[in-house]
């Protein structure tokens, strides 16, 4: 990230490719619950519709219809990439890619969560915290909600659907045959 693309994000509106987070994610010492909100962000971006990476960016409070404000976080708060990556993607049907770097802006430390442009749907394979299996969390505008997952349509549009095989019967009824 550097420095005139970051103050630019800044005086954006959260959307379907970016995010403000005043504080960091709980996720050392955090309980399952806390730790799955990042969980649902990650997937949220990444399952959106998007012409473009996303970002969330953590130390930046939402100011609406002006510029973010950088309040930034203690350096003792920041995460680990790789601890993140293998946190969410030992979770997922498929790996996220994402990545998490520290950054100083304004003297500041901050957090940015950058999600790529990727296939699609990727899941949970079991529960985790508040979050379902086999759930598809979509960002819709500004949010991410974990009770309104992507419907089949919508899971259709994306590319894949997510059918278990275990659930489908198929009968072949022989109708060349004669029955005497």
């Amino acid at each position: 990230m550097d420095t005139l693309f970051f103050e630019k994000l800044l005086f954006e509106e959260e959307s379907t490719t970016l995010d403000f987070k005043r504080g960091q994610y709980p996720f050392v010492n955090a309980t399952d619950a806390d730790k799955s909100e990042v969980l649902k962000d990650i997937l949220g971006f990444a399952n959106t519709w998007r012409r473009s990476e996303a970002f969330i960016l953590i130390g930046v409070e939402d100011v609406r219809e002006a510029k973010a404000n950088v309040v930034g976080i203690d350096d003792k708060d920041q995460l680990h990439d790789h601890s993140l990556q293998q946190f969410v993607n030992a979770r997922t049907n498929i790996p996220i890619r994402f990545s998490y770097e520290a950054f100083v802006f304004e003297g500041k430390q901050f957090g940015i969560i950058r999600i790529e442009l990727q296939p699609r749907p990727i899941f949970l394979k079991s529960d985790f915290g508040r979050l379902k299996k086999n759930e598809v969390y979509v960002r819709r505008g500004s949010s991410t909600d974990p009770t309104k997952p992507a419907d089949p349509a919508e899971i259709a549009q994306m590319g894949l659907s997510i059918v278990s095989l275990a659930s489908i019967k198929v009968e072949f009824a022989d109708i060349d045959r004669e029955v005497p």
